[in-house]
């Protein structure tokens, strides 16, 4: 059976990865339309570009979560093997931990 933990994060902590988040799949979301659309005229280097922000959009978001899961989740769940979840909008850690 696994277990349910529930843990509140601090606005700013939210902000961060919502941020990140939503900045990475806008960079996603332009690339994916871009290879889509073939018929569009997009210069090789504005593609480049928008694969370099969404590199960095993504290291950002991956750091984030690390920061989230070290200082919140590890020690919520004693280290043990887990599942989480931020909900942006209550600032509210779903965690769920696999026993």
């Amino acid at each position: 059976m696994n277990k349910i933990i529930k843990i509140t994060v601090p606005e700013e902590i939210r902000d961060m990865a919502q941020k990140a988040n939503v900045e990475r799949d806008a960079r996603r979301d332009i690339l994916t339309y871009i290879m889509a659309n073939t018929d569009i005229n997009v210069p090789e280097e504005r593609i480049t570009q928008y694969q370099k922000e969404y590199d960095e959009k993504y290291l950002a978001f991956e750091k984030a979560k690390n920061i989230i899961e070290k200082d919140y989740v590890m020690p919520a769940t004693e280290g043990k093997a887990s599942n989480w979840s931020l909900d942006y909008s209550s600032c509210v850690v779903t965690i769920t931990i696999n026993e």
